[in-house]
């Protein structure tokens, strides 16, 4: 039927109204396409094609109402019961016409001609045709008419333009009309549209999980949204929306049923093999077509109901997670059985990938199917690999007497460990050894193996780690006597690298696997080592090696390897590596790519927002840093699945200095204290490192700058002299001229672009030498360390003002302006901006007092001197209290 009516007035997001309407995010483009279309006077309109539910009707309305003021809009849309009707979908307008003129075709084309011609205030006829599919034939023949004549514009939408009325593909082949495919959001549009229909942040994890389940499609996801809310999966805290762990996707009634009632209507052999693919996830394309014929898995292609991904055995899943999710849990039990009996004795032969299996693991367990224990200790260890704990106990309980299984207990230990139960885990495995009798071997180093690791993480038995790993080498030694044990020896090779370098002694895990380095036959066989070794040349100065050994494993294991997450292990290391080595610029676009976000990673969204947050707060971008960083701390509090929270606090801690909120800065300080596992010696670091700026909010710069010191003393003693870099180098940025030149000869000792700003900062501090300072601030300003390019430059204009040198001033001004801090110049003349109470204030800061001595001398409350110093910070385009001082010399 079609009506004459203006488009309605956007009242805002509906929030958790299926039907309501959302704000239109992601779009611009496509807007923008529809318009100049409409508005080229040798153009007649666009054919918009799309998927179901992804917003055409929307995008068309949006675009209608914004040229409200050049079209009368006229809406049409196709329907199932006007479709059988002659001018079904026009029949409003025949009630215009004259009865003489609707009994003959040719004088009713020409009278509608007319009728949309005739405009007296000038404006061409606009007409909006929904749902091409049902137009009946008689319609789509004379709105084809009318736009070949020029007497209306159209906007035309269909999901598929090959099952539209021929007409309109006509008209698009003839260039009548332009066509233009709307595709799912993308993830950062999905995030944009989820943070404006709730009217707060969402964790990237959050939207990243939204995304991965309904596709980006808008419909799907604001009706997936509105049940995640109501049943509490996702939920607010400390004002973001974040997910809970494992969250699974609930509909109500009436979204199973829209999409149940769509299955239905497909032929029996396209609804099969939904079903299949449903309750697997993701299966081989020759292995569907072992059940179901080529024909009907092009038939879904074509309506873009599934989608085979092009790898080295093609995959097929479904194209929007939530069909498959629902469809999933439709299935009747017989017929999924049926199927899954058939895939079983087929499937023996095919790599289905992991998230498959577990899925199919899954549903076996909530549809009450049979599944054989070796398979659910499987699921159980691919759910541990993917940091899923809560997953993979899920799977070992579902075992009966699963805790007489080795292999079992040994997953449900590892689970416990995954959710940082260490000491649950140890106890897990301590009974096992004690109620059963000893397993075979290779069961018994699995289970030392992996109580060695729950030790290393427990914070009051982690001295018990290293005697163990002695016992094991013992008994290998005795038992490779009698058998080839290359393998098991590898594993326990494997675990002692882990364990020095979990302790920080990258020196001793170079003395004892450093030949690896030129063994290349051992090198093709041992990534994870290799991994390892890497990391230990980065920590003690060789960073631009370290780089090309990770580098060259990861494009080893790309080439090799089927196993995906081995793979995101070595990039995960390739990024520490570049981190360490000073390529910040690089390492933000890395962790903002969204290829991180994979579906079938063992990192959620979170940990790269994480990343991103602590890399902007390195580089003194306070407030981006705690754009990404607040998200990504209320979803870790909710589940940390990476074990980095007390690093993600003293990060946020610190950037709340940086903007001067000193109460905010101290609170994350408070919570970063809070460690119930026994961290990693970098990850420690990390937090020790943030958390000691942190305090530059609170305490003189010159105590900041001994407690730097007293770190890279620390770090030195263990040999790890690329990591003192950052300690030392924040000593002499607080300060403390006179670890100037150990900064220089620690520099020169080492490799990469940090190492080379630090000696030439250091040079420059050292000697007075604005050349060497300029040079550091170009270098660290190019990698995107913002805060030390400020502080070298800023210092090489102060001197080079103070000698004449008005090139140099010039040259340190531009790297300012860069990097968006003001000149000298321009800082002191924002001096004289300030209140003299301003002032006052800006003094007692620059003296090291803290906000709470200030507020007692002042007679006014901490937060109005907290307002006063961010106040102050903004004003004067600093970011510390010893850039204040510096300022105020």
């Amino acid at each position: 039927m079609a009506t004459r009516r203006k488009v309605p007035e956007h009242r805002g997001p509906a929030m958790l109204n299926v039907h309501g309407e959302w704000p239109l995010i992601g779009r611009d483009a496509e807007l923008e396409d529809v318009r100049d279309a409409l508005l080229d006077s040798s153009c007649r309109g666009v054919i918009i094609t799309g998927p179901s539910g992804v917003g055409k009707t929307a995008l068309a309305q949006r675009m209608a109402r914004q040229l409200d003021d050049s079209f009368e809009l006229v809406y049409v849309r196709g329907s199932a019961l006007a479709s059988k009707m002659p001018y079904g979908a026009l029949s409003f307008v025949l009630s215009d016409l004259d009865d003489a003129i609707v009994d003959n075709p040719l004088m009713l084309l020409r009278g509608l001609q007319e009728l949309y011609a005739r405009r007296d205030d000038g404006r061409q006829t606009l007409i909006l045709a929904d749902n091409l599919e049902e137009l009946d034939s008689s319609s789509a023949m004379a709105l084809a008419h009318l736009v070949r004549v020029d007497a209306v514009k159209l906007i035309a939408i269909c999901q598929s333009i090959d099952a539209s009325p021929e007409e309109f593909c006509d008209l698009w082949k003839d260039g009548a009309l332009r066509r233009i495919d709307l595709e799912p959001l993308d993830l950062a549009s999905t995030t944009r549209l989820l943070s404006a229909a709730l009217d707060a942040p969402v964790s990237r994890a959050a939207a990243a999980s939204m995304w991965h389940i309904t596709g980006g499609n808008p419909l799907f996801l604001q009706a997936l949204t509105r049940e995640q809310v109501d049943s509490g999966e996702m939920l607010e805290r400390d004002g973001v929306w974040v997910a809970k762990p494992l969250s699974a996707p609930k509909t109500r009634r009436s979204m199973t049923d829209w999409i149940m009632v769509r299955l239905r209507r497909l032929p029996p052999e396209q609804r099969e093999a939904i079903e299949l693919i449903s309750v697997v996830g993701a299966i081989p394309l020759d292995l569907l077509l072992r059940f179901v014929p080529s024909s009907a898995v092009d038939a879904l292609q074509i309506t873009r109901a599934i989608r085979v991904e092009r790898t080295d055995v093609p995959l097929v899943r479904i194209a929007n997670g939530l069909v498959s999710e629902v469809v999933r849990t439709q299935v009747p039990l017989g017929r999924g059985r049926e199927l899954m009996r058939a895939l079983a004795v087929e499937a023996q032969e095919w790599d289905i990938p992991a998230l498959a299996r577990m899925t199919f693991a899954s549903w076996c367990i909530e549809s009450g199917a049979d599944i054989p224990a070796e398979n659910l200790i499987n699921a159980a260890r691919l759910a541990n690999r993917h940091r899923q704990g809560v997953l993979a106990l899920r799977f070992i309980h579902a075992i009966p007497n699963y805790s007489a299984l080795s292999q079992a207990v040994i997953e449900e230990a590892r689970a416990m460990g995954v959710e940082a139960d260490f000491a649950g885990g140890l106890t897990v495995l301590d009974q096992f050894l004690e109620t059963h009798a000893e397993p075979h071997f290779e069961d018994w180093l699995d289970i030392r193996l992996l109580q060695c690791r729950l030790l290393m993480k427990n914070p009051s038995r982690y001295a018990e780690a290293e005697p163990l790993l002695g016992e094991v080498r013992q008994r290998l030694a005795a038992e490779a006597v009698s058998a080839d044990l290359t393998g098991l020896i590898r594993d326990v090779d494997e675990l002692e690298a882990e364990l020095a370098g979990y302790s920080g002694r990258y020196a001793e895990l170079l003395e004892s696997f450093g030949y690896l380095l030129t063994d290349h036959t051992a090198e093709q066989q041992n990534p994870t080592l290799l991994g390892w070794l890497a990391e230990a040349l980065a920590m003690t100065g060789r960073q631009d090696d370290a780089i090309r050994l990770a580098s060259t494993v990861m494009a080893r294991l790309m080439d090799t390897s089927p196993d995906s997450l081995l793979q995101e292990a070595a990039m995960a290391r390739v990024f520490k590596l570049l981190v360490l080595s000073g390529r910040w610029n690089e390492c933000i676009d890395m962790a903002a790519s969204p290829s991180n976000h994979g579906k079938e990673s063992a990192y959620d969204g979170s940990a790269s927002e994480f990343a991103e947050g602590c890399l902007l707060a390195y580089a003194g971008r306070g407030s981006e840093a705690l754009d990404k960083l607040l998200p990504a701390l209320s979803q870790m509090r909710v589940h940390d699945r990476q074990h980095t929270l007390p690093v993600a606090e003293a990060t946020a801690a610190y950037a709340y200095a940086l903007v001067g909120e000193a109460r905010a800065s101290l609170e994350h300080l408070e919570r970063a204290e809070h460690r119930p596992e026994r961290l990693s010696w970098h990850t420690s670091r990390a937090a020790e490192y943030f958390a000691a700026l942190a305090t530059t909010a609170t305490q003189a710069p010159a105590e900041v700058a001994e407690r730097m010191l007293q770190l890279a003393d620390e770090d030195r003693a263990l040999g790890n002299h690329g990591h003192e870099l950052l300690f030392l180098c924040q000593s002499v940025q607080l300060g403390l001229d006179s670890v100037a030149d150990r900064l220089v000869s620690s520099a020169l000792a080492s490799q990469g672009p940090f190492a080379e700003v630090c000696a030439l900062y250091g040079k420059g501090i050292a000697s007075k030498d604005t050349h060497q300072l300029l040079l550091a601030a170009q270098k660290a300003a190019e990698l995107g360390n913002c805060r030390l390019a400020a502080d070298a430059a800023r210092l090489a204009a102060e001197l080079a003002q103070e000698s004449g040198d008005q090139v140099t001033v010039a040259a340190a001004g531009k790297v300012l302006r860069d990097v968006g801090a003001p000149g000298v110049a321009g800082r002191r003349g924002a001096l004289e901006s300030l209140t003299d109470r301003e002032r006052s204030i800006a003094v007692l800061v620059a003296q090291g007092r803290t906000n709470r001595d200030i507020a007692q001398v002042m007679c006014v409350s901490v937060r109005t001197i907290e307002g006063h110093v961010y106040r102050l910070y903004s004003k004067l385009g600093v970011s510390s209290r010893s850039q204040l001082a510096l300022l105020l010399e």
